[in-house]
């Protein structure tokens, strides 16, 4: 691909989107974690299992367009910005 500012837009979505497909399941679970209760039992093992369980595996993506939006559109800023 040249070196064109739509070549870093392109790399730049790509890469915000990785990073949503990667940082996702962790940031869900963390959020999970952080707003448990006290009342509440069990570690992370049994947080995944109820996650899977009930609502399942694609549980751990809720908030993915919201997060897409938000890294794709600094990777955008930072990489035209940078070049």
């Amino acid at each position: 691909m040249p070196d064109s500012l739509v070549t870093h837009l392109t790399c730049a979505m790509a890469a915000g989107f990785t990073a949503c497909i990667v940082g996702s399941p962790v940031d869900v679970l963390k959020t999970r974690i952080m707003n448990r209760t006290q009342d509440q039992k069990g570690g992370i093992p049994s947080i995944v299992t109820q996650m899977i369980t009930k609502e399942g595996p694609l549980s751990f993506y809720k908030g993915f367009t919201a997060n897409f939006l938000r890294l794709g559109s600094w990777n955008c800023v930072m990489f035209v910005t940078l070049e």
